[in-house]
């Protein structure tokens, strides 16, 4: 996508690749994006900040921090694939609604707990209800949006949120000196306010189903359904030869995804602990994450079209092993510029993975069954998760940090040779023209 200006002043390159993004995507895009945002800067209040609250307010060891995000996201698996499966059965809109709303309930009781184990229970039932809507948002972009595009529209969804993660952390590191209730309440009414606008303008997308479609392109649409292209029908071999890619596939997210989390959810840990760093200067670092993200990902995601996905997403393993190596070289002293450069390489990793990892399951799935494909792609990734975090916990209380972050980079390189593996399987999938097969044959150097 080219955007032309008249010559003298110039529209910032990352606004107007912005702007273009905006005239060319669906409406279903843009109000996903919108809830997005809103929900982002509710999230980002808090939840840099969850498991130093459990340290530092509860007496919680890392570990019992670690386990209490891993409830979270090892019940995320279920509903991760429950969510998918109900989007492709009853629709996308109803189980995104549903969803925002009992999550905004959940977070918003987060302010009446005086024990650990009262957030311990939150969290449990908030993965049973929270990852519900994202198989179903990433549906609904499947349904609206070519697959050439898709990178770009998930690209979007994602500045979205990070447009939400830049003020929010340093905002709740803040507020958090008035109390952490105050950042759940005001994290569950910002949440609940994508309720509010998906009821009011998010479509439904889900194609009908083909004993109920007419015309020639295999869809049926409603005036309460937007739609996109039709997609091209695939032979059973196909669809079985895209089965096997996915299922290889699973696992190396999962363990990815175990393992990328530690950022999050573990160096906060280490940061405060370890490194001395005040709360308050890592609220700043952690802003870092959505500012890179907001100047950056649009670029990005263009340039991750029609290249191999399996080898971008071997390259974002590479960028998040170099970023957590990094952190067992750390001090006291070099922690604030050595945190930043950690930052900036996972996000970086970030920002390729991001847009890649929806828009590859899309193009693995068949068209009545993208809900559940993006549900078990989810889960795969809730289950690294739930794993992922109590473990490096226990690292870390037993060993000394650099032993958890030296290792994690090891695995993490391991991982990336893996997904290059996976690009010569993707490569072979169907014949010559097929949007999965031809981009494993492009380069990843400059177009």
């Amino acid at each position: 996508m080219s955007i032309h200006h008249s010559p003298g002043w110039q529209v910032p390159r990352p606004l107007a690749a912005f702007r273009g993004l905006l005239a060319e995507f669906p409406r279903v895009v843009l109000v996903l994006a919108c809830g997005d945002l809103v929900a982002s800067f509710g999230f980002s209040l808090f939840f840099p900040f969850l498991t130093i609250y459990l340290v530092q307010e509860f007496g919680a060891s890392a570990a019992q921090a670690g386990l209490v995000v891993a409830a979270y996201s090892l019940f995320s698996t279920v509903s991760g694939i429950a969510g998918g499966w109900l989007a492709d059965r009853i629709g996308r809109r109803p189980v995104l609604i549903g969803s925002i709303s009992l999550t905004a309930l959940l977070v918003t009781s987060m302010a009446f707990a005086t024990e650990a184990w009262h957030v311990g229970v939150v969290m449990i039932l908030l993965g049973c209800v929270d990852p519900a809507f994202l198989p179903a948002a990433r549906a609904s972009v499947a349904d609206t949006v070519d697959e050439a595009n898709r990178p770009r529209a998930f690209g979007l969804l994602g500045v979205a949120n990070a447009l939400g993660w830049i003020a929010g952390p340093v905002i709740g590191a803040g507020l958090s000196s008035f109390g952490y209730p105050l950042l759940f309440g005001l994290s569950g009414l910002l949440v609940g306010t994508y309720t509010v606008i998906a009821i009011r303008w998010l479509p439904e997308t889900r194609p009908a189903p083909p004993e109920r479609a007419s015309g020639t392109d295999g869809i049926e649409a409603t005036d309460a359904t937007e739609v996109g292209p039709a997609s091209k029908e695939r032979a059973p071999l196909d669809v079985r030869r895209r089965r096997r890619v996915f299922v290889a596939f699973l696992p190396l997210y999962g363990v990815t995804h175990a393992l990328t989390f530690l950022w999050v959810t573990t160096l906060p840990i280490h940061a405060a602990v370890g490194l001395g760093l005040p709360t308050t200067l890592w609220g700043v670092l952690f802003g870092l994450n959505g500012l890179l993200i907001v100047l950056f990902q649009l670029r990005i995601a263009t340039a991750c079209e029609r290249r191999s996905k399996p080898r971008i997403m071997g390259l974002a393993v590479v960028l998040y092993a170099a970023g957590l190596g990094i952190v067992a070289l750390l001090s006291p002293t070099t922690a604030v510029l050595g945190l930043a450069v950690t930052i900036c390489l996972v996000t970086l990793g970030e920002m390729l993975l991001m847009p890649v990892v929806p828009s590859f399951v899309a193009e693995l799935s068949p068209e009545a069954m993208r809900g559940t494909y993006q549900g078990i792609a989810l889960a795969a990734g809730s289950l690294g998760a739930g794993i992922g975090p109590p473990v490096a916990g226990l690292v870390l209380d037993l060993a000394p940090g650099p032993v958890l972050w030296s290792g994690a980079a090891a695995i993490l390189l391991g991982i990336g040779v893996c997904f290059l593996g996976l690009g010569r399987m993707a490569d072979r999938l169907a014949p010559e023209g097929d949007p999965v097969v031809s981009a494993g044959n492009v380069p990843l150097g400059p177009r």
